[in-house]
């Protein structure tokens, strides 16, 4: 038995927390809901970073410079963005053939690269480790300065730092230099989806390395240089430090150099060489990094992986982008939990690095209705509920044209789509960090066999906020043991919610989200 065999996650520690529970009134009229706080011993708490998000293009679509993203991204909550050390990308930089000659068609001028680029100039840009000759690294080049190419992925955490959110960085490349193979090959064999929608999938930046120890030298060196700073530029205190994105899927990691084993080897080496770094470094910043694998595309391996996995983690990471239905999502993540629970790993934290409706075959929902804005907020509600504490939605902004690429909750023009409200209330509850409070009779947060959600929780202002998730097609009513001080709703995909007078029974109109302030 290989020591990467398969098992089981951990459920992810609830803290206890003396939250306030609201004063009540005289006993509420029936209601299709009537919902009763349990006592303020079940509170847990509700970290601002579940309203993170995940963008694949902010450098080179200059986030920085949209002036009006850093509003909306403020109104919509967001704390932590996913960025990467490379740039794998899928639609942009672009080019006109395979390396067998096989022409592409490119939809868009934007997502082409530039005129005259080849496979080796785009390696050359992303790559973080310089190429030279391609003689083998030696561990001693490792410690080389100017071995270190970091402009890119020192520029995408300023960017995330000007947003005023924490950048969470992932380790997502192989330099050509460190790679077991370095001749770039992008054809429709190798990679049978087809490989004209991605340029990073090429045979050299999706690979393993030559060598794991040289290339777990090189991690430490990479991150040492951009937590602690180096050759004339500062430190940026990065924190949460993920290791790879995909690994189960081929086109992240090319399964004809090699195979699963290889990358679990490789993930062993990297998280082990960057524990013993922050246990010896002098730096208060590099001792606070934590350390993570996955990004799993699949919930399934994440549940059935970690739990053997042999080197050190502070969290595990996965990506739930399978289904229309927010409770088929809901459920792996609560089987993540579940399994996290069962395992030897009760402290690790989990985090859904990315998150969406339904990708492939794409999403029947319509994201001009209340579609997406009713699942992202059932996800949300159920996967709080579940004890999860971080989230990056997949994506913020449609980059590329207006609807293109058709998930971002802000439109090409910043346009807020409806989704971005489900967004907005969910700020509201959570602010800078809230206590959830657990409601008595719906454990998991779902009212209406799941048709509806609940989510509860004091805010560091010690005011009491309840969500409301309806999607059915009838309207509900709920009571929540007082009359609340104010209702904002939100049942209108053409229009912002808006404030509906309070009273002792609260509407929920059909299809519609509903914030109640205490």
């Amino acid at each position: 038995m290989s020591r990467f065999a398969p098992s089981l996650l951990v459920f992810l520690a609830l803290g206890c927390n003396h939250a306030r529970s609201p004063t009540t009134d005289a006993p509420p009229p029936a209601a299709d809901w009537t919902i009763t706080l349990a006592p303020p011993t079940t509170a847990a708490t509700l970290s601002p970073t579940l309203l993170g998000q995940y963008d694949l293009d902010g450098a080179l679509f200059h986030y920085d410079h949209q002036a009006p993203l850093l509003s909306l991204m403020h109104q919509a909550g967001m704390t932590e963005w996913r960025v990467g050390v490379g740039r794998w990308e899928f639609g942009t930089q672009l080019l006109p053939t395979l390396t067998d000659g096989t022409p592409c068609t490119i939809a868009l001028p934007q997502m082409a690269a530039p005129v005259g680029t080849t496979d080796l100039d785009l390696i050359a840009a992303r790559d973080w480790f310089t190429y030279t000759d391609g003689t083998p690294v030696a561990l001693a080049a490792t410690a080389d300065d100017t071995r270190y190419q970091l402009s890119y992925v020192r520029s995408v955490i300023d960017v995330a730092t000007a947003f005023g959110v924490a950048p969470y960085v992932d380790i997502d490349l192989m330099p050509r230099a460190l790679a077991a193979s370095q001749t770039p090959v992008r054809t429709n064999a190798e990679y049978t989806p087809g490989q004209c929608g991605t340029t990073f999938t090429n045979k050299v930046s999706n690979v393993k390395p030559a060598d794991a120890t040289v290339f777990a030298a090189a991690v430490v060196g990479l991150v040492e240089r951009v937590v602690e700073g180096s050759a004339g530029a500062p430190g940026r205190p990065v924190r949460y430090w993920e290791f790879w994105n995909e690994p189960e899927l081929a086109y992240a990691w090319d399964p004809n150099v090699g195979d699963l084993t290889s990358w679990f080897q490789t993930a062993d080496f990297a998280l082990t060489a960057l524990d013993n770094y922050r246990r010896t470094t002098a730096s208060s910043d590099g001792r606070a990094i934590k350390i993570g694998l996955g990004s799993f595309a699949n919930a399934d391996a994440a549940a059935t992986v970690v739990a053997q996995f042999p080197g050190p983690f502070d969290f595990l990471s996965f990506h739930v982008e399978i289904s229309d239905d927010p409770l088929t999502t809901a459920q792996k993540i609560r089987e993540v939990v579940a399994a996290r629970d069962a395992s030897s790993h009760p402290s690790a934290e989990l985090v859904l690095s990315e998150w969406a409706q339904q990708l492939v075959p794409a999403s029947s929902l319509d994201p001009s209705t209340m579609d997406v804005a009713l699942y992202d907020a059932t996800v949300l509600a159920l996967a709080a509920t579940a004890g999860l504490d971080h989230a990056h939605h997949a994506i913020f902004w449609d980059f590329l044209a207006q609807g293109v690429p058709d998930l971002g909750i802000i439109d090409h023009d910043f346009t807020p789509r409806p989704a971005f409200y489900t967004f907005a209330l969910l700020a509201k509850l959570i602010g800078g960090g809230a206590q959830r409070l657990a409601v008595s009779g719906f454990s998991d947060g779902e009212l209406d066999g799941g048709m509806g959600a609940v989510l509860a929780a004091v805010g560091a202002d010690g005011t009491t906020r309840i969500l409301f998730v309806n999607r059915n097609t009838s309207a509900r009513t709920a009571s929540v043991g007082a009359t609340p001080s104010a209702v904002t709703v939100f049942d209108d995909p053409t229009r912002a919610p808006h404030d509906a007078s309070p009273s002792a029974i609260v509407a929920v109109p059909a299809r519609s989200i509903v914030l109640v302030e205490l």
